[in-house]
């Protein structure tokens, strides 16, 4: 159901012109409405000052343009929630793709949207806090505004420690906004401070109705790590518990950036990129998507964009630089987390003895005994040639002639994908509780977080258990004697079973 508190909050501040987060309202700037002063304008074409007066207007139209672009989303969003307001509840639909993972089918106002459009929606159906609920509301709390890199510890602390200004933004949202945008998501912080005011601290409202979540720490290196029996790539994806209440979760992409810097010390000619590896999102853009068999192209424009708005590129970094920096990412992360890029090499290997075996698609069964049938074939085009933007080409449909080199980039992602959505089968199955699922990330009531992590944490170890890229190479009828199995390490799945901050 919608949450009025917020969209009421939501709707003032968009009325009032106040951009906040993933809220986009149009602000005009005033020197917009200014005429150019009669000095430059008396001034020829060329002049530098009339061209930079001209320049910076134009600057400003564009920034106006931008802005009214992004706030179209906010406003349909906040229409749509209107036509929910007095519903007492509305349902999603959702949808599975080739590989089993879910995906919302409505385009906005859903759990897997933006920050604004999650913190419009609750649970229809609420539950009386306990003492675990109350923990677990305190952490998300704390975690809205801090993020998920500190301990859990530390954000409930954060909770209880900041009491009154919970109460004072429950109170005034509007005026204390200043107090609340700087969150790290600062609607569902709003949204979860109102909550926590109501049910907590003034205990005015029975039940809890707002979903906290719990993501997983890089999904991606968890089940390969997992599948490989990996300590180090297991203990860096928190699949194991922490040694005390007070330890953060690790940090596998911070973990790529120290290997990065020190690599770059020690080579004079990549000594220079050392100051610009900081950033978590470098780490972030290189290992996860390298990890689902992002190429260096892709993984080049990542790393620009995040160097964009960080406002080093091109001035202090051009694109050169950017293929260095590249390039140190993918081999430091590679270094860290040897076993998943052999894992990785592998998969592409199993796929090539595949294609010399005369498969032209690929199908496998997942632990869940879903089978996962992965066809890419050719696009038909047809060439449409038009009066201004000269010859074009039209895809029409998915022809008959199997496409090879889709398939062998699609392998990698596609099958770690199919086990997270297999872990998240596995462990919902039989669920009756409310729940959302995000792809490897999961929305619950307070009282239900334990329950619903215990499940993952079991989900997990019965779908990585044996194994795995064995089973693949299996399926795919390539033999031993045509590829090698990888060998496992010594690490223990048991030990997931007690980790900390596998869904964080």
């Amino acid at each position: 159901c919608l949450d009025s508190d917020v969209y009421q909050i939501a709707r003032s501040c968009l009325e009032k012109g106040f951009s906040i987060g993933s809220l986009n309202a149009v602000s005009r700037d005033p020197a917009l409405f200014t005429a150019m002063p009669e000095e430059i304008a008396a001034l020829p074409v060329w002049d530098t000052k009339k061209v930079a007066w001209k320049k910076e207007r134009s600057l400003l139209h564009h920034a106006l343009a931008e802005g009214q672009k992004k706030s179209i989303r906010s406003r349909n969003a906040l229409v749509l929630a209107d036509r929910f307001l007095k519903q007492p509840r509305f349902y999603l639909s959702w949808s599975c793709d080739y590989r089993g993972r879910m995906y919302s089918q409505q385009s906005q106002l859903h759990l897997q949207s933006s920050d604004l459009e999650r913190s419009l929606i609750n649970f229809a159906d609420g539950c009386k806090l306990d003492e675990r609920g109350k923990y677990w509301a305190a952490q998300a709390v704390g975690s809205a505004f801090l993020g998920s890199k500190t301990s859990y510890q530390e954000r409930n602390a954060w909770t209880h420690n900041n009491k009154e200004l919970i109460e004072a933004i429950a109170d005034d949202p509007i005026s204390t906004s200043s107090q609340w945008e700087v969150a790290d998501d600062p609607w569902q912080f709003l949204q979860l401070c109102l909550e926590w005011n109501k049910v907590v601290l003034k205990e005015e409202k029975h039940l809890w109705d707002v979903p906290i979540g719990a993501d997983a720490s890089a999904s991606g290196l968890q089940l390969l790590s997992a599948m490989r029996r990996d300590p180090k790539g297991m203990e860096y994806a928190n699949l194991f518990a922490a040694s005390s209440p007070s330890e953060p979760p690790k940090d596998a992409y911070m973990e790529v950036l120290r290997v990065a810097r020190e690599l770059a010390k020690k080579d004079k000619e990549a000594a220079w990129m050392t100051p610009y590896l900081k950033n978590r999102k470098l780490g972030k853009t290189i290992l996860m998507k390298v990890l689902y068999g992002a190429t260096p192209p892709t993984n080049r424009t990542d790393v620009k964009l995040v160097l964009i708005d960080d406002g080093l590129f091109p001035d202090k970094v051009d694109y050169k630089g950017v293929i260095q920096l590249t390039k140190l990412l993918r081999v430091a992360s590679a270094s860290v987390f040897p076993k998943a890029f052999e894992a990785l090499d592998w998969l592409r290997e199993v796929y090539k003895a595949a294609k010399k075996n005369g498969s032209k698609s690929l199908r496998w069964t997942t632990p869940n005994d879903d089978s996962i049938h992965l066809i890419e074939n050719k696009t038909l085009f047809i060439d449409v040639r038009t009066s201004h933007l000269g010859q074009v080409r039209l895809g029409t449909e998915q022809g008959d002639v199997p496409d090879f080199y889709a398939m062998r980039n699609a392998i990698a992602p596609s099958f770690v994908h199919s086990y997270d959505a297999c872990v998240l089968k596995s462990s919902f199955k039989d669920w009756t509780h409310p729940l959302s699922v995000i792809h490897d990330c999961i929305k619950v009531l307070p009282n239900d977080m334990d329950r619903a992590l215990d499940r993952v944490k079991k989900g997990f170890v019965h779908v990585v258990d044996g194994d795995p890229l064995a089973r693949l190479a299996d399926d795919l009828g390539v033999t031993e004697k045509q590829l090698k199995r990888l060998p496992q390490g010594t690490a223990s799945l048991e030990d997931v079973l007690d980790s900390t901050y596998m869904l964080n």
